[in-house]
């Protein structure tokens, strides 16, 4: 039987994704995170974050200050995640980089830092795919 489309991925509980939109994506399900940078398998630094914004961007660094992350998925080649027993590890790999990310439940919401999801025009139609928080309708 001939199927008219080709059909894409389904990631269950692990896997590894290199398109940038399935990046995001992933990532969309982070808030808080433990987390462990590492240069060529060396520990550089460790700690707990929070991420404050997602983008897609070929001209912008990943940085990750006074306990913020800016996360730029085009900084790294791939990204693997894995759950066990209910724990979720997520593992952005770039050349001779990973930084390992362990989402935190957080009990409250937290106040006055929304997640701002932006992804480069130039990569996407952000109108079809992020919505931002300021953006819903008031009808």
């Amino acid at each position: 039987m001939q199927h008219p489309r080709e059909l894409t991925p389904t990631l269950i509980g692990t896997g590894t994704l290199t398109n940038l939109r399935d990046m995001v994506r992933a990532m969309e399900t982070v808030e808080s995170f433990g987390y462990r940078y590492a240069v060529d398998g060396e520990a550089i630094t460790e700690g707990r974050a929070s991420l404050v914004k997602i983008m897609a961007d070929p001209d912008s660094a990943t940085l990750l200050v006074n306990g913020c992350l800016f996360l730029n998925v085009a900084s790294f080649r791939y990204l693997n995640f894995s759950s066990e027993d209910g724990n979720t590890r997520i593992e952005l790999h770039g050349d001779g980089i990973v930084l390992e990310m362990d989402p935190i439940d957080e009990p409250e919401p937290r106040e006055g830092r929304p997640v701002i999801r932006l992804m480069d025009e130039i990569a996407f139609d952000p109108q079809t795919y992020v919505r931002l928080d300021d953006d819903e309708d008031e009808d």
